[in-house]
């Protein structure tokens, strides 16, 4: 009988919404790590490091390393070193993913500086503005890469939905009339680094999300199985919607429901 050995899981609408843990969220995590199920924690939110996400959970008396968490922030920046070395970046981001740049060695660009950009990244930022989107814009019609960590449209939080990094990323992209090479989910490039850290194959691992068009298209993209939580972005009327082969293998309204099935199918 098939066993999951991992399960590769979002964190917004997932385990929390904003600053609020969901609920079973906990629960549910205590009962896989009992089980020996490895969790990976991947967000597509790049505005934090692994380290600040595992303050964030320890907060929710959760406890995950760095090393079991991976952001859209830490890809990009390592995309980004092994496929052109150490770059001059200009990023449309918050501070995860200044902070991968820094660590990896790459040039971070203030928004003057844009003609010295090899890379433009888009990512969340909560003050973007005008002359950022300037900035961006001058830079890649001057033959700057366009990179996104991710183009999730909008981002749970607080009071429900907030404006995300693909609302940013659109803008852009109008205006330069190009599309930006996507490095988080539901991008291939992510889940490969994903597997890398688990050490495992496809076969073996749970992708579990709230999101069609990213958590489960990128467990799809990986030949992995999927789940989708009702906890988040996505209603059981968006599922029901949806065409056959967008459709996750598996619904549950929250993490805990989801392990219970899990069990009831000796799934884990």
């Amino acid at each position: 009988m098939k066993k999951y050995r991992a399960i590769l899981l979002d964190l917004d609408g997932c385990v929390y919404q904003g600053d609020k843990l969901i609920s079973g969220a906990r629960e549910a995590l205590q009962k896989f790590k009992e089980k020996n199920i490895k969790i990976l924690f991947i967000t597509n939110n790049s505005s934090m490091t692994a380290e600040g996400y595992s303050r964030k959970l320890k907060n929710f008396n959760i406890e995950a390393g760095p090393e079991e968490i991976l952001t859209s922030g830490e890809a990009t920046s390592l995309f980004i070193l092994q496929d052109s070395g150490r770059s001059k970046i200009l990023p449309i981001t918050e501070k995860g993913f200044k902070e991968y740049c820094k660590r990896m060695k790459h040039t971070v660009l203030s928004i003057n500086e844009w003609r010295k950009a090899d890379f433009v990244v888009v990512g969340l930022d909560r003050r973007f503005n005008y002359l950022k989107l300037k900035a961006a814009y001058k830079a890649i019609i001057e033959g700057s890469r366009f990179l996104a960590t991710n183009v999730d449209p909008t981002i749970p939080s607080n009071d429900g939905l907030d404006p995300g990094a693909g609302a940013i990323a659109a803008a852009i992209a109008k205006a330069v009339d190009k599309d930006p090479l996507v490095i988080g989910k539901p991008s291939k490039i992510i889940m490969e680094l994903a597997l890398q850290k688990v050490g495992l194959s496809p076969s073996d691992i749970l992708v579990v999300g709230d999101r069609l068009d990213t958590d489960v298209l990128a467990g799809k993209v990986i030949g992995a199985d999927t789940a989708l939580l009702l906890s988040g972005a996505t209603t059981r009327d968006d599922v029901e919607k949806a065409s056959p082969h967008n459709r996750p293998d598996l619904v549950a309204e929250n993490l805990l429901e989801l392990h219970k099935k899990l069990v009831s199918l000796n799934l884990v």
